[in-house]
């Protein structure tokens, strides 16, 4: 019975915590470890052999029951009252309770097996738990009271700068976006500068990643974020940040070029920005950044305006060819 109370109890505040996350329009799930492993596009897993004792509140997600559990593992379904219960008992016997299996990633966990036994150990008081580890070998920086779109952007960003090997010529990477979805397409831009690049210098002269990654920053990204400071855009734009201005004009640039075959330069891209942003319609506008960047993005694969390198021209045949796979 006392187990039952505790978790009728525990069952209450999550309520309270969903119902106040709701007023401040917030999300208060647990992280899924799915979408960030996804972000992160890592395969590599070092398993530890033996059990190890981990902080409750450095654990932040799960494999697969996020939706049961708030972001406290308080239990938000009747239905576990059971299985909880029994858990809860279990922690006065002899035998005690299992290790429970845990993802690391960085310095957060996500519970594999063993959502339960977090969640009774947190309505106990625990400060921490023994688990078995398996860690991604990757840091993004994630913290335990970050959002999964802050979770996910700092995922995406570790695996641009793990892929395009950019720290080595820009240790303190100046980029950042609002919202997920960003670095995918920068890694899309860049890998195609790789292949103009390559093309350039010819075949002899092989293009790493990371001479392609820094080469596009300092002659793609650059002037069109010099453009953007030019004209004060941020100012305009509260809440963003240069990078999701250039996704923007990179993508109205790329749909012009698609529409008309116009090729604008970076500063005609910035200053058509600027005098939108100066009409009642800001807004709007803003709403149209993200639909011309996810526009951009998916069609990335598609073709290419001569800006980016301005050193040579070519025809979809050729383009073609530079998108193939290697």
């Amino acid at each position: 019975m006392a187990a039952k109370n505790l978790f009728h109890k525990a069952h209450g505040r999550a309520q309270f915590s969903d119902f106040l996350a709701r007023l401040g329009g917030r999300s208060n799930d647990l992280l899924p470890f799915d979408a960030l492993a996804s972000a992160l596009h890592v395969y590599q897993q070092i398993s530890r052999p033996r059990p190890e004792v981990i902080p409750l509140d450095k654990i932040v997600g799960s494999v697969g029951r996020y939706k049961d559990f708030t972001r406290d593992f308080l239990p938000r379904n009747l239905g576990l009252v059971q299985r909880w219960a029994r858990i809860d008992t279990a922690l006065d016997t002899p035998e005690g309770l299992p290790p429970i299996e845990v993802y690391k990633i960085g310095e957060v966990y996500f519970v594999a097996d063993g959502n339960h036994r977090v969640s009774v150990a947190r309505a106990n008081g625990f400060g921490d738990i023994e688990a078995y580890v398996t860690e991604i070998p990757v840091d993004p920086g994630i913290e335990p009271g970050d959002t999964l779109d802050e979770a996910i952007i700092k995922a995406e960003r570790a695996r641009f700068i793990a892929e395009t090997g950019i720290g080595d010529c820009y240790p303190h990477l100046d980029i950042y976006f609002t919202r997920p979805g960003g670095f995918p397409q920068l890694l899309d831009h860049v890998q195609i500068h790789r292949r103009l690049l390559q093309r350039e210098q010819g075949d002899d002269t092989p293009v790493s990643p990371t001479e392609a990654a820094c080469d596009w920053y300092e002659n793609a990204y650059l002037p069109i974020v010099e453009s953007i400071r030019e004209r004060q855009l941020l100012r305009r734009f509260p809440g963003r940040t240069a990078a999701d201005l250039y996704v923007w004009i990179w993508g109205y640039i790329f749909q012009t070029y698609l529409e008309s075959g116009e090729k604008l330069t970076p500063e005609e891209g910035a200053q058509m920005l600027a005098l939108q942003a100066e009409s009642p319609f800001q807004q709007a506008v803003a709403a149209v950044m993200g639909r011309l960047a996810e526009l951009s993005g998916a069609r990335s694969n598609a073709d290419m305006p001569d800006w980016v390198t301005q050193t040579f021209e070519w025809d979809d045949g050729s383009l073609a060819e530079l998108l193939e796979d290697d």
